[in-house]
């Protein structure tokens, strides 16, 4: 069932943002003044500054228009890429993360911020708030696009003045000097593969929840 305020889904928005932007905050050093930009390799703080880019402008949008409820997120595309990226960013948390992380320590905090509260904030808002039916066939494989500009990226700035040598790409399966080309693309090619199935998963739900809503006005209907 749909929460249909408006109030609640701007809300829920602006939590987001803030939760987002807070984690990367933490992560590039804002609060203690020495600056990390070499955080903004990492998918999970690229997944959640884009996270607060969208849904900042988002909630003010929703916000601000008479005609536009709750359920009406601006630009579908784009929300599905945040989501996508951010339920990839909380996949890998829960798979790896969870028995490493001090959940007490300023670290932990972020950490928990960007691997676990952003990711439940945003699939949650997509599954109670937004209207149904907004994704188009087509989109969870273009929604793969942003990994896979993400893995280009990396191999990129590997080589940049602000990375540091020893640490010259965030994520062991990224690391194709060390591991070798076959086993980089066989790596590239498995968390495409996973990305796309889970894309087509939150679409088929989408779905499913359109046909359900119209069954049951249907069936409203005919009690009438």
């Amino acid at each position: 069932m749909r929460i249909n305020s408006k109030a609640l889904s701007v809300s829920q928005k602006l939590i987001i943002a803030a939760a987002a932007l807070c984690g990367v905050a933490i992560q590039t050093g804002t609060f203690t003044g020495f600056s990390n930009l070499s955080a903004f390799r990492m998918f999970t703080v690229l997944s959640n500054t884009l996270c607060a880019a969208y849904f900042l402008p988002a909630a003010v949008t929703i916000a601000l228009s008479k005609n536009r409820d709750g359920g009406d997120s601006p630009l579908p595309f784009l929300k599905g890429i945040c989501t996508m990226c951010i339920s990839l960013t909380g996949i890998v948390a829960a798979a790896v993360l969870m028995q490493t992380v001090n959940f007490t320590s300023v670290a932990g905090i972020s950490a928990f911020i960007l691997h676990i509260a952003t990711p439940v904030l945003t699939v949650s808002d997509w599954l109670l708030f937004d209207k149904k039916g907004r994704y188009g066939q087509w989109m969870p494989a273009a929604w793969t696009a942003a990994p896979l500009v993400y893995f280009v990226y990396i191999m990129v700035s590997a080589d940049l003045p602000y990375v540091n040598p020893k640490n010259r790409y965030p994520y062991p399966f990224l690391d194709y000097e060390h591991m070798g080309m076959n086993a980089y693309l066989t790596a590239i090619a498995v968390i495409t593969a996973v990305y796309v199935l889970f894309g087509y998963l939150i679409r088929f739900i989408d779905q499913k929840a359109v046909i359900e809503y119209s069954s049951k006005a249907q069936n409203e209907a005919g009690k009438i």
